[in-house]
């Protein structure tokens, strides 16, 4: 992964990655879910899913996230690979729970969020305990490191002339469940153009592609 994606000029109409898009169903093989085990800290849609919105990030190097926002508001799909106009492959496609949401009401708060970010090790609260999670990105080292930062922009309707701008600073832990496969958490600090700072917890698993039903 990359430390720094640059803010780009303005994004084009969002494209049509797997066939979505706003405004289209996203449709998931449930048994990925019905199988997780017990420890894993995932949850998945039990319904389909429409998308309401759209959000794009360039990542350099002709890689790009693709981010698909539904109805149910506690999920997000992540698709990585090409810009989805001349490059359609995929490289990745993970599904994200939002297991928290904080709104910082101040500098300190905030600086305490980025600060927890950067170590190799981030606990995770939860209803039944704490949870350890290591660092995915840059987990060569020890030390602690400066977060990953890009913009997104973020589409509500395919004919939106301006996107709504966020910057955001993340960091990626993982751990391994009972199934062998990883639990992944993004910490996600979110600084819209015109709105309220977030830090977003969110919980995720990859996906094979079989698993998007058409």
């Amino acid at each position: 992964m990359f430390r720094s994606w640059f803010k780009r000029d303005k994004a084009p109409a969002p494209p049509e990655v797997l066939g979505l898009t706003i405004g289209r169903v996203i449709r998931l093989d449930t048994m990925e879910f019905r199988l997780l085990p017990d420890d894993s800290l995932f949850v998945g849609p039990e319904t389909d899913l429409m998308v309401t919105a759209q959000g794009a990030c360039d990542l350099g190097e002709q890689s790009f996230l693709h981010r698909f926002y539904p109805d149910d508001d506690r999920f997000l799909l992540q698709v990585q690979g090409g810009d989805g106009h001349a490059d359609t492959r995929v490289d990745e496609l993970m599904l994200w729970y939002f297991h928290d949401v904080q709104y910082p009401t101040s500098d300190k708060a905030w600086k305490d969020h980025l600060s927890r970010l950067r170590q190799p090790q981030y606990p995770l609260h939860t209803d039944t305990g704490t949870v350890e999670f290591e660092r995915a990105w840059f987990n060569d080292s020890p030390a602690a490191q400066a977060p990953v930062t890009y913009w997104e922009d973020v589409r509500e309707a395919r004919d939106q002339s301006d996107p709504t701008r966020i910057f955001q600073s993340a960091m990626l832990f993982a751990r391994i469940a009972s199934d062998g496969r990883d639990d992944m958490l993004l910490v996600n600090m979110e600084e819209p153009e015109n709105g309220e700072r977030a830090v977003s917890f969110m919980i995720g698993r990859s996906l094979p592609q079989h698993s998007l039903l058409t």
